[in-house]
């Protein structure tokens, strides 16, 4: 017994410094993480250890003691969310297993938190771009064949582009996906937009001779939102509505902001005659007209994109080509005036106070700059840094993008 004894404390001291390997099941070193990211980590033996903990930049960022089986061994499973941490941000990931008094880590791993954003800008001719948020080309689209697709919008997700061509409504699975014709109108389509949280579709048409604004939903049903009777106050006179253009939805799909033509029919009105153009906001189902630029002169308006909050429109003033200069508008009226970019075409972004935009320089290069604003004011935060040195067209869309 005395011989054995030496024996059995070598197996026994063996046993306990036995080394408990720990790794993370991941593509590769500096990959990208969306959303909420699910991480698998392994370890051996399984059974000596009682807590695994998963660290995100040194701090613990979950807690498991149950590890399931997987792949012929056994996984703890985190969960990881990304939601609210920076684009492109990147981070250190470790996996530290507990066995008694000791410590076990994996090896670092570093993660990028992956752009959630997508920009999709009209080129020139039958092609439509698809760029990250930093201006990196993704993919080039050809919409339909033989065909200058206008106002290209995101479905949500950007699993598809919702587009006009040949006056007519269609959309394409991005990004090889065939055309399907989604809405004809008598007299023509002309623009559209796409809701971001659901399967509207809101669209300008030509139903006689004059323009109305209509949503359609997946399975085909259409809504006319605006008729020719409609008609607002504008100092103390009446104008008739003769046209509606340019829809956008809110960023949370409850509003639709949009430009109308009108004028004075009234006979005897000292505004007898007159045309003006405004830029207003209704619900989705066409209730509720508010007039965004009651107090400003007639202008020609264009380009509306909202804000991410919804609190404010901003839209182009001025011919296409050579804007006068871009407006600011809160929903309930408020509107400033002068703010220092002149875009062709911009967009908002959905996620934070960017706003991307086609230069009207000679190039139609792709730029962003920051916005600054509170309940009460909006300004332009610095000079527009250059996206992309391609040139564009006069059509810009950005969306939320996932997997």
């Amino acid at each position: 017994m005395k011989r054995l004894l030496p024996v059995l404390l070598l197996l026994l001291l063996g046993a306990c410094s036995e080394t408990v390997e720990v790794s993370i099941y991941a593509p590769t070193s500096g990959w990208e993480v969306y959303g909420v990211d699910t991480i698998l980590v392994a370890c051996h033996p399984v059974d000596r250890v009682s807590v695994m903990e998963l660290l995100i930049d040194s701090a613990v960022a979950g807690v498991d003691t149950y590890p399931e089986p997987y792949s012929g061994g056994f996984v703890y499973r985190f969960a990881w969310d990304v939601t609210q941490l920076p684009e492109a941000s990147v981070h250190r990931v470790q996996a530290r297993a507990i066995s008694g008094s000791r410590e076990y880590l994996s090896s670092e791993l570093s993660a990028t938190v992956g752009y959630r954003t997508r920009l999709l800008v009209d080129g020139h001719e039958d092609s439509v771009y698809v760029h990250r948020p930093d201006g990196v080309l993704e993919v080039g689209l050809v919409l339909l064949d033989q065909a200058d697709p206008g106002y290209p919008r995101f479905r949500p997700g950007c699993s598809s582009v919702v587009f006009v061509a040949d006056r007519k409504l269609y959309e394409t699975s991005v990004p090889n996906g065939q055309a399907q014709l989604l809405e004809t109108i008598a007299n023509g389509i002309y623009s559209c937009d796409v809701s971001p949280v659901s399967d509207l579709v809101v669209f300008e048409g030509y139903p006689t001779s004059t323009a109305h604004l209509f949503t359609r939903d997946n399975s085909g049903n259409r809504v006319q939102l605006t008729h020719d009777s409609d008609f607002v106050l504008i100092d103390s006179s009446r104008f008739t509505c003769t046209a509606n253009s340019d829809p956008v939805f809110s960023p949370d799909g409850s509003k639709v902001a949009y430009c109308r033509k009108s004028k004075c029919l009234v006979p005897g009105d000292p505004h007898e005659g007159e045309t003006r153009e405004d830029v207003f906001v209704m619900n989705r189902n066409g209730s509720n007209p508010v007039n965004l630029t009651a107090d400003l002169a007639d202008g020609l308006f264009a380009s509306l994109t909202w804000t991410f909050d919804g609190k404010w429109v901003l839209f182009r003033e001025g011919i296409p080509d050579v804007p006068n200069g871009v407006y600011a508008s809160r929903i309930d009226g408020r509107t400033i005036s002068g703010l220092a970019v002149l875009p062709l075409a911009m967009a908002c972004s959905p996620t934070d106070s960017t706003l991307a935009y086609i230069g009207t320089d000679l190039l139609h290069q792709l730029y962003s700059v920051g916005l600054v604003w509170t309940d009460d004011t909006l300004y332009v935060d610095g000079a527009g840094l250059l996206l992309n040195g391609g040139s564009f067209g006069n059509c810009i869309d950005w969306a939320h993008y996932s997997e």
